[in-house]
Order: structure tokens, then sequence, then C-alpha cells
């Protein structure tokens, strides 16, 4: 299973736009669903209120953890705020990096991606990768994340709500790009796949 993460609480937000570009060019190449998590009905505490207890999980926070802990392949994907990633996302991260969600983050590839409708998305596809790096390292987990990031820019004016191409070529190589190099590291990572 293949998990894209949109992490703007924007509904219709531009990392909308690209989770589901990049599910559309997943079914075209492989067949494979992927599951687009839409961060519009974002709920989870941020990191001064309680702690989540995996078993009692919102329906949005359980959509997540089944989500992750089904996948192997997950794209997390950021709109850039003032050169960061979202607040949201970096606190996914960190309320659901701890010892009762190890299985979230263990035997996985992770591709970041930055949105923006400018010249951007450089900083959140670096700083992501760097914060889980960090992440599977004190944890001790067998996963990696990928080196190939993608920058989405001027995002408006390559896609549209849908996901669907404005004919934008050479955006559209890149983010295909994007996709092929990360579905072929979890492929190398997991002999049995066949797509």
């Amino acid at each position: 299973m293949i998990t894209i993460i949109s992490g703007s609480a924007r509904p219709g937000s531009n990392t909308l736009r690209v989770a589901r570009a990049i599910s559309r060019i997943i079914e075209a190449k492989t067949g494979l669903k992927s599951e687009v998590i839409d961060f519009a009905p974002y709920d989870i505490p941020f990191y001064n209120g309680q702690d989540l207890n995996p078993a009692q999980l919102s329906p949005f926070q359980q959509k997540i953890a089944d989500s992750m802990g089904n996948s192997g392949l997950i794209f997390l994907l950021s709109p850039e705020y003032n050169w960061f990633p979202s607040a949201e996302i970096i606190n996914l991260i960190h309320r659901f990096g701890t010892n009762s969600f190890k299985q979230l983050w263990d035997d996985k590839v992770f591709a970041t991606c930055g949105v923006s409708t400018g010249r951007g998305g450089r900083m959140p596809a670096v700083q992501l990768g760097y914060v889980v790096n960090k992440l599977l390292n004190v944890m001790n987990l067998h996963s990696v994340v990928s080196p190939k990031m993608f920058e989405s820019q001027f995002t408006t004016k390559a896609l549209n709500e849908s996901g669907e191409s404005l004919g934008n070529a050479e955006y559209d190589k890149g983010l295909e790009q994007f996709v092929d190099y990360n579905l072929m590291l979890w492929k190398k990572m997991n002999p049995e796949l066949r797509f």
C-alpha cells in the first residue's frame, strides 16, 4: 500500500492538488491504488496537549495510523510557509513518532515534497527529510528517507484542483521522475513487489 499525506489543513489546498497528481501517476504507472490523506479534518492535538492513545484515536487519527501502518511507501507533502513545513505535518511526526506508533515508521520508504505557488518548496522537503531521518535514527528503525525530493513550484499553473496536468511539460516530467524514483526505491527494498 502507498500513503500520500497532504500536510495542509486548508480545504482544497494546493498541496492536495499535488497529492492527487502523485496518486494519479502511481495508478497509471503501476495499477496500484494509493490513499491520499487530506489534512482538512485535522484534529491531532499539538505537542502541549494530551498524548495520543492508540486505543482511543479519532476517525482522522485512526485513518492516518491505519494507512501509514499498512504502507511500504509514504509520500510526505507540505506547503511552504515562510520557508518552513506546515505546523500540522511537523506535529504529526512528533505525536505519532513514539514507541506506541513505532510500526508506522518501520520498514518503509519516505519521500518528501514541498509545495509552493511561486518559487519554493525546497525547504519543507529538506526539513521533512531531516526530521524523519532523526526519528528513524533515535528509534533505531529500518526505513529509508529517499534522497529524491520534489519541489512543486508554481503549483496552480501546473495542476488543477483534481491533480490533472495543465500542460507544463517540465513540471510533469519532474513530478513523474520523483514518483518513478521512489516507486523503484521501494521495489528495490521489497523485491517481491510486482508492478
